[in-house]
């Protein structure tokens, strides 16, 4: 019997279902995994490129979505596998190569990338998923970089090496997030139509280049429809405020979709930014209300969904009785929902990749043994308060969550309430320019 190389051992994928119990339950409210039927069968050679977005995030969201069975390999920024041998050896683990740039690793650490991509081209033809960011570093805005034509090297020089026996498919996917710094949002990770790579083996023995070129374009051509591609960078911060706004969501809804549905709500913003970015009136009244909420310390969609004097006043009531319970939810939840914060001066699109590692990683691991051997040094509680501590892990750290979200609505409603004038100027303002955005696109 053939051994399957490309399945992952029990201890592998018994971490990967605890791994993305966390990313599924915790870190995000929906991930949608759209296109899943254009991966080739699990054993054939096949490469995953995409769009990067958000950091770890991006490729933690991509393995957990592929069958738990399979072993994926990623390849990953060189300079993180200096941090500690037991970090680099956990990172091997897990499937991580490294891919050294010029860049941030320097010229002498280039001639390491010749390693890689004989590990990986192997790992490939074996059967293991092999995914691959061409942009080689993550953005940090809502577009597509350049492309580096490192991944179109890789697979036909592992075709070659192969004698072109099999037949390479290369599947494009895109990311989209709902929101790169919030927890409980919204992610939506798309697989287009595969590319073949076999119609392009005799090209590619005689003008390799050409033959990349080819390839790449049908990967970036699929990757920049399946994404929100704001090619409009001088004005992407009102783009921005605009598609995040009501307004936002009264347009999806005249197209006939679902603002609460991501994949809904991305295939409208990807018409409504088409349609603004070939307007020049609006621009300036859209910075200028946009600095205005920003000066009462709220956004758009506060506006809309603030209460009233009588909904708020309840709401803080009812917020004083569950406050002793929120106390106990922050243990170990307030160490985990605030690891990001000294990391942040350095990359902000960091925020929720260090939210979910850390935690995953070490944090709860960490809290949950420090927890048995307090309580069984102190009580003789072993197996007790171990059972109680798996069961109000989930529970808790959704409840801290949501507690402190309830208490920032509230707080921005007061706020709304308590300005009420400069509101219901505001209010008038966005009304006129949602009316005239909405004449000029229809």
């Amino acid at each position: 019997m053939t051994e399957k190389k490309y399945i992952a051992g029990p201890g592998y994928r018994l971490y990967k279902r605890y791994v993305r119990f966390m990313n599924e339950k915790l870190m995000y409210r929906h991930i949608y995994y759209l296109g899943k039927e254009n991966l080739p069968a699990l054993g054939e050679p096949c490469m995953i490129v995409s769009c990067h977005q958000n950091c770890a995030n991006d490729p933690l969201n991509m393995l957990l979505g592929l069958e738990n069975e399979s072993h994926p390999y990623i390849i990953a920024r060189g300079n993180v596998f200096s941090w500690h041998p037991l970090i680099t050896k956990f990172f091997l683990w897990l499937g991580m190569l490294p891919a050294f740039r010029l860049n941030y690793d320097g010229q002498e650490s280039l001639g390491k990338n010749e390693e890689t991509i004989r590990i990986s081209g192997g790992k490939m033809i074996e059967g293991n998923r092999l995914v691959m960011y061409p942009e080689g570093t993550h953005q940090n805005k809502h577009w597509l970089g350049e492309f580096s034509f490192g991944y179109t090297r890789l697979a036909f020089q592992t075709a070659e090496k192969d004698n072109f026996q099999h037949d390479i498919q290369i599947v494009p996917s895109a990311h989209h997030y709902a929101d790169y710094f919030e927890l409980q949002t919204d992610v939506l990770i798309r697989f287009g139509t595969p590319v073949s790579l076999a119609p392009y083996y005799e090209s590619y023995k005689t003008k390799p280049r050409t033959a990349q070129r080819e390839v790449n374009k049908l990967i970036r051509g699929q990757i920049e429809s399946m994404m929100l591609d704001i090619r409009d960078l001088e004005h992407y911060e009102e783009i921005e405020w605009l598609r995040n706004s009501e307004f936002a969501n009264r347009f999806c809804l005249t197209m006939g979709k679902n603002p609460d549905y991501l994949p809904d709500k991305l295939d409208s913003d990807k018409i409504l930014c088409e349609k603004i970015q070939s307007t020049d009136e609006f621009w300036d009244e859209i910075r200028n209300i946009h600095r205005e909420e920003e000066n009462l310390g709220i956004r758009d969609t506060d506006i809309a969904a603030a209460t009233g004097w009588t909904l708020t006043i309840l709401n803080m009531l009812v917020q004083v009785l569950l406050l002793p319970l929120w106390i106990v939810s922050l243990y170990p939840n307030i160490f985990h929902y605030n690891i990001h914060r000294p990391f942040m001066k350095t990359d902000r699109m960091f925020t929720n990749s260090w939210r979910f590692i850390i935690p995953v990683v070490v944090g709860v691991p960490f809290f949950f043994i420090l927890t048995v051997l307090v309580c069984g040094l102190a009580w003789g509680w072993w197996w007790q308060s171990a059972v109680w501590m798996f069961l109000a892990t989930y529970p808790l750290a959704l409840f801290a969550f949501y507690y402190w979200k309830w208490l920032k609505h509230t707080r921005q409603s007061l706020k709304i309430l308590c300005h009420k004038d400069r509101i219901d100027s505001l209010k008038a303002r966005r009304e006129n320019i949602f009316e005239n955005i909405m004449n000029k696109i229809q």
